[in-house]
């Protein structure tokens, strides 16, 4: 039932009861593999310290994978039960059964350091070769080469220092040398990055919300791929309404089309160019009087899709304060693509071409042309029609 983690008999006053959670939906629930064992360690985590530790950004770290041609991933067994509990900490897993008190010999669920220390760890094992050719999400790791006979050069290492740890994999998720790889919720190729048709599939199938939750829920499942998806926070705005509390919930003939429109975009998302650092970036900009978005670009292919929604203030701005509102916060957004190098700004606003000499600047307005010039920015005007 434990899978690798090992449980020992204890007295500990420390003892937390324990949960069954449903581990797979597509399992039948008399399979013994439906279940995961689970502990309610909210007490314990109220007076936990550990050193922290950030775990990677998605966005990073599929940006920073050096080569596409051939890959591989790799997923460790029952990842957390391969970290063992410091002997004198034991006794502070416990958990209370029907059968009696337990605790855990191995780092269990629910703890609220487990994912930021088994980071840690796993950077700690591969870091002769973490950001070189191989890079990892807690147990998910992926290796990528630039040939076959390198690839095989470069799974040995990772197999070596895994053997090492005394680490152990899942064979049956693991994928070896392949052209195009599902990592972490994405398709990656020697082409870019695509969405995942299964979890596009989920999207689609989706019902019509009847409550706020359920509409949360969408909003949460769809925001995965809002970078792919032009202007997708425009576009959710009918939705964001239904969400307020205190607010009887109607599901009205605007929010059924826009939540049939997020579905088709889903559909339709662009493959994403993955950046190459060494050529010049563009970044169009936009806005409109409910929100912002950008695109960044190089040789005309999307890198990525960005937008958000304006607050109460922000939409009481004048045309061009929206339009510069637009441009530093996609610079913001951006800025560690480009850092200090230069980057085309493309605007359907002639005005913001001219910040620099114009009049009569408001003081937000002054505020921002001062941050602008922590950029190397180079204006191009492109009328909406062309934009």
């Amino acid at each position: 039932m434990l899978d690798d983690g090992t449980i020992i008999p204890t007295t500990s006053p420390y003892a937390s009861p324990a949960v069954l959670c449903r581990k797979k939906n597509g399992l039948p629930l008399d399979d013994p593999e439906a279940y995961r064992f689970a502990i309610d360690y909210r007490k314990l985590n109220a007076i936990t310290r550990y050193p922290r530790y950030p775990l990677p950004i998605i966005d990073d770290l599929i940006t920073n994978i050096p080569h596409t041609e051939i890959m591989s991933s790799l997923d460790l067994r029952s990842g957390y039960f391969q970290m063992g509990v410091d002997p004198k900490d034991i006794h502070k897993t416990a958990f209370v059964t029907k059968n009696g008190t337990f605790a855990f010999t191995r780092r269990p669920f629910g703890l609220s350091g487990a994912a930021p220390n088994f980071q840690r760890a796993i950077e700690m094992i591969l870091k002769p070769v973490l950001g070189r050719f191989t890079h990892c999400y807690m147990d998910d790791v992926i290796i990528s080469s630039p040939s076959f006979e390198r690839h095989v050069e470069h799974l040995r290492e990772v197999f070596r220092l895994l053997q090492e740890a005394g680490l152990t994999l899942n064979r049956e998720k693991c994928h070896f040398a392949r052209e195009q790889l599902r990592y972490l919720g994405l398709v990656i190729n020697k082409e870019g990055v695509k969405t995942d048709e299964e979890k596009v599939k989920a999207i689609i199938e989706m019902k019509p919300p009847k409550t706020a939750k359920q509409v949360a829920k969408f909003l949460g499942m769809t925001g995965w791929y809002q970078k792919f998806i032009k202007n997708y926070a425009d576009m959710c705005e009918p939705l964001y309404g239904l969400k307020r509390k205190n607010s009887k919930f109607r599901l009205s003939e605007s929010a059924q089309k826009t939540f049939d429109r997020i579905k088709k975009a889903h559909t339709e998302a662009p493959v994403l160019q993955l950046p190459d650092f060494s050529q010049a970036f563009e970044l169009y900009t936009d806005a409109s009087s409910v929100g912002v978005g950008a695109v960044l670009t190089q040789n005309n292919r999307p890198i990525a899709f960005a937008s958000r929604t304006l607050n109460r203030a922000e939409r009481n701005y004048s045309v061009t304060e929206r339009e510069c509102l637009a441009v530093i916060w996609a610079l913001n957004k951006y800025r560690t693509y480009f850092g200090s190098l230069p980057v085309k700004l493309i605007t359907d606003h002639a005005a913001l071409t001219k910040l620099t000499n114009g009049k009569n600047l408001s003081s937000r307005m002054i505020r921002w042309t001062l941050k602008l010039a922590n950029f190397n920015v180079k204006w191009e005007h492109r009328p909406g029609t062309q934009n």
